[in-house]
């Protein structure tokens, strides 16, 4: 019986220790920060040894954040963004930041959980803005090598922006493994105006054809004329003969067509046509 009773007495301790506990258990790339908060009045304080691996109980009062310490992307899309003649674009751009391994604490206490929110995201969407301005939009659309040139400067000011912003507000030990630009697309006002600039240049092209091909028609048709008057000229014809012969060239040609009678001449012809 007191075997029992004391079984029961150690399982309601552990019961009411748990229940004021909390757990911090990371995950595979995973570091846990400890926040310890005090019960009633002051400021919290940074744990600053985070937690790596296995299972960390702490008192129910401690926030426990959880930090990825493998390569991560962070995804902007960017809406009109101005090229160098103010066409507007829009983009989708990558941001590729690793914690570095065993400084978590360091990240948290200096910037805390929203440090991608708070301190990155305006200056480097903000950058980009800049950048696209000194490109032309047929460049920054179908030309590889100038979103290429502009990834390039990215990671280079993101380098230098975070080094900087160490120096100043304290430690931020995040790598910037690689910025990825897609490729700029109209937005959807400028494909409208590119829209009907297409469909006027094509209705453009459409005329400019018909007028060539009426002219190519009416310049034939002045050949043909020439040729037949020089062809009357040299045989010697009237008009009213060539016609007669025209016409007889005319019907010989038809399919099914045999003249069997040729009478007269002028307004006087009689023709027997038979099919």
């Amino acid at each position: 019986m007191k075997n029992i009773l004391y079984l029961l007495a150690v399982a309601c301790v552990s019961i009411a220790t748990l229940s004021g506990c909390t757990s911090a258990a990371p995950g595979p790339g995973q570091e846990c920060v400890l926040i310890y908060q005090p019960w009633l009045f002051g400021h919290g304080s940074v744990d600053s040894v985070p937690v790596k691996t296995g299972l960390t109980w702490c008192a129910l009062s401690t926030d426990v954040v959880y930090v990825n310490t493998t390569p991560i992307a962070y995804d902007e899309h960017i809406e009109d963004a101005y090229s160098n003649d103010n066409t507007q674009l829009d983009w989708d751009i990558q941001i590729i930041l690793q914690v570095q391994s065993g400084r978590s604490a360091i990240l948290i206490s200096n910037y805390g959980s929203d440090w991608y929110k708070n301190n990155i995201h305006k200056p480097f969407t903000s950058h980009f803005y800049n950048l696209v301005g000194n490109y032309s939009p047929f460049d920054l659309m179908s030309n590889r090598a100038v979103t290429d040139s502009i990834e390039v400067l990215m990671k280079k000011y993101m380098e230098g922006y975070i080094a900087d912003l160490s120096k100043k507000k304290g430690e931020m030990p995040v790598t910037v493994n690689n910025i990825i630009i897609g490729k700029g697309t109209p937005n959807e006002q400028m494909k409208k105006e590119m829209d009907r600039t297409a469909a006027m240049i094509q209705e453009r092209k459409s005329q400019e054809q018909r007028e060539a091909t009426e002219k190519a028609r009416e310049a034939a048709e002045r050949q043909r004329a020439i040729s037949d008057k020089t062809y009357m000229k040299e045989m010697g014809l009237t008009p009213e003969q060539y016609m007669q012969l025209k016409l007889y060239d005319i019907l010989e040609k038809k399919q099914g067509a045999n003249i069997d009678v040729l009478v007269g001449s002028g307004s006087t012809s009689m023709w027997n046509i038979r099919r």
